[in-house]
This record gives structure tokens, sequence and C-alpha cells, in this order.
């Protein structure tokens, strides 16, 4: 025999634990009562809006009295829920003499669907994220092994190329006399062999960037001959063009713990690539001056410009801009984007000003008493 009535079990359940919607309307269609799947589903603050309120109908406007008209046909209808999303359930009303029963649940079946489809779909996944990683593993080893070999061919290859290029700057030095058409042709010598040690050392640094390896070897370097170094290693080819560099510097004694040849590395591929962009007799500006916490270099020529569209792509890889060097010569499109890779692990920042028709000018920062 029962305690309480099977009425009231059954109405317990489906207030506390059934799931499906459970609400109760009058006869203003303001809903009165609801379970706690209702709640869960809908929201904490049903209780008082109007039932239509928290259905979502796109074809017209509901009507309770066409809904509750039979009982027996069930209405398949949209209900807002906590998520923002809609969610769909088969409706039963229930028409009394001053409440409304309203009833939904879940289609089972379509439910069960759903889940084989989502099982299938995620086995799917599974299967393609085991065959990514695999792909990933075969790319991370053939690119080790193609970093590999490319630091092996440029490693071989620069200093027979350097060899070169020391014996044609010899013989153009040594021998003034020499008639114009040998000189054409040694300067064609020398200009090929200072592309192609580009390339090398270039692609040299590409294959330790992208192998995770990048040393930096610091030491206590002075960084004003460094840069006078840098500017008397580039004399020839800035004579070559008549262009004249003029070097301004506010400090001296500048004693930096730096990677000397890489910071050298990069002035001189700004420097060179200043020169490339001028007009012949112009002037290239480099200036050295100190702020509160660095110590600053800048480059800057009195070329064409660059514009700020382009600015942003010069840093990285194969990045180029649409402005032509005067000269013709030939670029990788990798030396800035390595530059910026020296800098950073110095802790500095490099960057571009520039407007069109008033030069470029390139500058890096280093800062002071970095370990």
């Amino acid at each position: 025999m029962f305690l309480t009535s099977p009425n009231e079990i059954v109405y317990q359940y489906v207030k506390e634990g059934a799931p499906v919607l459970f609400l109760l309307v009058n006869n203003e269609e303001e809903i009165i009562d609801a379970n706690y799947y209702a709640f869960k589903i809908i929201g904490q603050d049903i209780l008082d809006k109007k039932f239509s309120e928290i259905f979502i109908d796109f074809k017209e406007k509901l009507d309770l009295e066409k809904l509750s008209a039979d009982s027996s046909k069930s209405f398949m209808l949209n209900v807002n829920t906590t998520t923002g999303l809609p969610q769909t359930f088969f409706f039963n009303f229930y028409k009394g003499v001053e409440e409304t029963l309203i009833l939904g649940k879940l289609d089972i079946t379509e439910q069960e669907k759903l889940r084989k489809e989502i099982l299938t779909l995620n086995s799917e996944l599974n299967n393609l994220t085991r065959e990514l990683q695999k792909s990933n593993i075969e790319l991370k080893r053939l690119n080790e092994l193609k970093n590999h070999f490319l630091g092996m061919a440029a490693h071989d290859l620069r200093n027979p190329l350097g060899l070169i290029m020391n014996y044609v700057e010899f013989l153009l030095l040594a021998n003034p006399e020499l008639n114009e058409k040998s000189k054409y042709f040694i300067e064609n010598i020398l200009s090929a062999s200072e592309l192609m040690k580009g390339l090398i050392d270039d692609f040299l640094d590409v294959s330790i960037i992208e192998s995770g390896q990048f040393p930096i070897d610091k030491t206590r370097t002075d960084l004003i001959n460094l840069l006078i170094e840098g500017i008397n290693r580039l004399e020839f080819k800035s004579k070559k063009k008549e262009v004249l560099i003029e070097f301004n510097y506010d400090v001296n004694n500048v004693i930096l713990n730096i990677d000397g040849p890489k910071i050298s590395q990069v002035f001189t591929n700004l420097l060179s690539n200043a020169i490339e962009y001028s007009f012949p007799k112009s002037k290239i500006h480099v200036n050295c001056h100190k702020d509160q916490n660095n110590i600053i270099i800048s480059v800057k020529d009195e070329g064409q410009g660059i514009s700020e569209s382009e600015q942003s792509n010069l840093f990285k890889f194969f990045g180029k801009a649409s402005t032509k060097k005067t000269g013709g010569e030939k670029s990788t499109g990798l030396g800035l984007a390595i530059a910026k890779k020296i800098i950073e692990s110095h802790k500095g920042k490099i960057w571009v000003e520039s407007k069109m028709g008033e030069g470029a000018k390139f500058i890096f920062s280093i800062p002071i008493g970095e370990d």
C-alpha cells in the first residue's frame, strides 16, 4: 500500500527529476509553475513570464487556444535556453478550466542519432589527429635534414668565396692602371661574389634559426669601433656609387656586453641596404646616441623611401618593398628578418621610419647593462 497516492508520486517525479519541460500557465498566459528541468534549461526567471516569451516560433505568433485544442497532438517548437541557443522539444498542451499544462519532451530517436553522429565524428577526428601528428613528426625530421645539408653546403662554400673576394678587391686596389674593360670584368666578379656570399650567409643563418638554435656569444665590445669598422668595410661599395657616409655620435667608449659579430652583421646589412637604395652623389647619415636605458643606432638614406603599407612586412622572411634598388642590386629578402632575430636576442628593438620620397631610416636599440 502506498503511503502517498500514485498521482502525487508522479507529480513529485515530474517536478524534481523527470527530463521533461513542465510548465503551468494561467488564463492570462503567464507561467505560474515549472519543474526543475525547465528552470535548468530555460532559466530561473521564467515564472510570471508570458509563455510566448520563452518560445521561438519562426512562422507565426503562437496561439495558446489553438495549441491546446487537441491535447493528443504534438507540436515541435523551439525554446530559448540559458546557453543562448534554441533547443527543440515536442510539446503537448492540456487545457484546464483556469490553467493550461504544457509538457515538452526531447525526441529520443533524434538524440540517439545525434549521439551516434557525434561519436563517429569524434572517432574520425581522433584518426585525423593521429595522422597529423605523424605528418608533423616526418615534416620536422625532413626540415632538420634540410637545415643540416643547407648548413653544410653554406659553410663549405663561404670560405673559398671569401678568398675570391679578397683577391678581386686586391686586384682592383693594387692596379689602378687597369683598362676600363678589365676593370669592368673584375668589378662584375666582385659584385657577383658579394651577392653569392650574402646569399650563403643568409641561408646559413636561416637554417640555424629554423633549427631553434641561434647562439648569442656575448663579450665586452667597443660599439663605436665596431660601427667604424663596418663603415670602413663598405667604403669600396659606397665610393663606387659615389655615396658619402656621415657618422655622428655623442658618446665615447661605449662598452657593451654583446655578440659583436652579429651586431656588426645587423649594422652592415642596414648600411649596405642604404647604399643600394641611395642615389649616386647622395648621403647616408649614421647616428649613434644614448638615452636613459639604451644605445640607439640609426642609418638613414636619401633614397625613394618605403610606403607605410609595406613597412610591416620588411622584417619577415622574404619580405621586400616594391621600391627598387638604384643600382639594380639583388636581394634575398632575408637580411632584415635575420637582423630582427639578432636584435631581439639582445632584448633590443628594430624598426623603420620612412615616407615616400624622403628616404628611409632604419633604427635599432640595444639595452645598456644587459648580461
